[in-house]
């Protein structure tokens, strides 16, 4: 019994040291987190393993924290700054839970701010300061964040504020380069006092005193060793104030002994209120001359423009352009020329003329290749042939066309046909003068219109070349048939005035131009 008694107070020694123990003296947590809630059960904190593998302590589900004071601003060179004391609203402490307070900039008033106008953040209570780079005016709020990612609601907006300029004395002298510059730096400004040039040497452009004394001009330099003389653009006005007229002039290079060629435009006016012109000169070259002048308006004859040509040697010694109203007219260095006219109502001076259609008795050639006279005959028809078997009927027939020696022609049948027999053949000619002898068939389809159902229409559509080189003009019509090959059924050809059939005739140039062609 008495070391039963021993025993039993042994043990109540040890029930009591562990009782006065720390109860995680020996725990650990294993591969999770310690949840740590508040009296209404929502989580606000993890101890140990995180969700993305790490071990922290992390705080969840704060509070929104406070707004921050409104930031303070400044101009400075190239953008504002943004400055943040460490205050919150209402003399608030900073939340334990406290990450960063972030700068929003916008150049909306009242903007709500987002990831667009997150421009920086301060990462120390204390207050720091943020330069926003802009070239506008703008407005900045902050917003304070926690560790959990919640923000508070945005600091009441400071601004507009723009960027400082740059005035003289922030610039040092002699340090601004032609790279530094902007394209329309100077623009609207005015620079006196030197001489404005793309280059020193080589192909340049200057503006610089003129050849002519006095005068101010852009003179363009070619760079090439032979040039003599620059290009050069410059803008003068006589001196009579009256009776003042204004020109431009613009002069070519001058290379080694040959002179400029030069284009001057000449206001109206002078001593004898001359009308307005221009002038171009080929230089003191071989052959130089005036090869061209135009007159605006004469004072007799406004709105008439005349352009003249030197024509050395010729009756006139020189040819002449002129465009007045409806009228155009052209008439060389020996009196010779055309005349247009669009007014069909006006009288037709002297020479080529018309009355709105350009009428051309010879031929029209595109480089060097006669394109044909075009339209010699067309007919058509918009009703149903008669019906025939193996009786050739004629579908469409031309007037008399003539067939000039030397020409080409394109001969054109379009129809639709039809036939009361299923897998029909019709056969299609287009004759010569008439149907068989002493008639000649210029194009013949036989066996290529196969009707594959009985009573369907089917497009017949054939077009040959035909020339004439016998040695004379051939007279007759041209009449295309239709006939079907063998057998008992009806055939026709269909027409209406959705569905016309016709029968065309082109002039289409030289029959030269046409080797192997068939013979009309």
């Amino acid at each position: 019994m008495t070391d039963l008694a021993i025993e039993i107070e042994r043990l109540k020694k040890r029930v009591a040291a562990v009782e006065r123990s720390s109860r995680l003296g020996a725990a650990a947590i294993d591969d999770t987190a310690l949840e740590v809630r508040d009296n209404g059960g929502s989580l606000r904190a993890l101890v140990g393993q995180q969700g993305d593998g790490t071990t922290a302590v992390n705080v969840v589900n704060g509070p929104i924290p406070p707004a921050p004071t409104p930031p303070l601003v400044a101009s400075v060179l190239g953008g504002v700054e943004a400055q943040w004391d460490g205050q919150l609203v209402g003399g608030a402490g900073v939340p334990l839970d406290w990450a960063r307070t972030e700068v929003h900039a916008s150049a909306a008033s009242g903007f709500t701010p987002s990831a667009a106008t997150l421009i920086g953040t301060i990462e120390t209570a204390q207050g720091a300061t943020v330069v926003i780079p802009t070239t506008t005016p703008i407005y900045v709020r902050l917003v304070t964040r926690t560790t959990s990612g919640t923000a508070s609601a945005p600091s009441t907006q400071n601004g507009p504020i723009a960027p400082a300029l740059i005035v003289a004395d922030d610039v040092a002298d002699g340090i601004i380069t032609g790279s530094k510059l902007a394209a329309d730096a100077i623009d609207g400004m005015v620079v006196t006092g030197a001489t404005l040039q793309t280059a020193a040497t080589g192909q340049r452009i200057v503006i610089a005193p003129s050849g002519v004394p006095g005068t101010n001009a852009v003179r363009m330099y070619s760079g090439l060793a032979a040039e003599v003389e620059p290009a050069e653009l410059l803008a003068i006005v006589n001196d009579e104030l009256t009776n003042a007229r204004p020109s431009a002039k613009l002069w070519s290079p001058a290379m080694e002994m040959f002179g400029s060629a030069a284009l001057t435009l000449t206001g109206g006016g002078g001593p004898d209120d001359d009308p307005g012109e221009f002038n171009l000169t080929t230089g003191t070259g071989n052959g130089s001359r005036v090869i061209a002048r135009g007159i605006a308006h004469t004072p007799t004859a406004v709105g008439r423009f005349f352009v003249y040509l030197d024509a050395p040697g010729l009756p006139t010694t020189f040819a002449r352009f002129w465009v007045h109203e409806s009228l155009f007219q052209w008439t060389d260095g020996r009196g010779a020329g055309f005349t247009f006219n669009s007014d069909p109502a006006a009288t037709d001076p002297v020479g080529l003329s018309t009355a709105s259609d350009l009428t051309i008795g010879g031929n029209v050639r595109v480089g060097g290749v006669d394109q044909g006279r075009g339209r010699v005959a067309f007919v058509g028809i918009q009703a149903n042939t008669a019906t025939t078997t193996t009786t050739e009927l004629a579908a469409i027939t031309t007037p008399n066309i003539t067939f000039k020696n030397g020409r080409a022609y394109r001969v054109h049948y379009h129809a639709l046909l039809v036939s009361s027999i299923a897998a029909d053949v019709v056969r299609c000619r287009i004759w010569r003068g008439q149907i068989n002898s002493p008639g000649v068939s210029l194009v013949d389809s036989i066996y290529a219109h196969q009707v594959p159902v009985a009573n369907q229409q089917v497009l017949m559509d054939m077009t040959q070349v035909v020339t004439n080189t016998s040695g004379a003009d051939i007279t007759a019509p041209l009449i295309g048939t239709v006939i079907r090959t063998n057998g008992t059924g009806n055939v026709q050809v269909i027409a209406n005035s959705n569905n016309p059939a016709w029968l065309s005739v082109h002039d289409i140039g030289l029959a030269t131009d046409y080797t192997n062609a068939r013979a009309v």
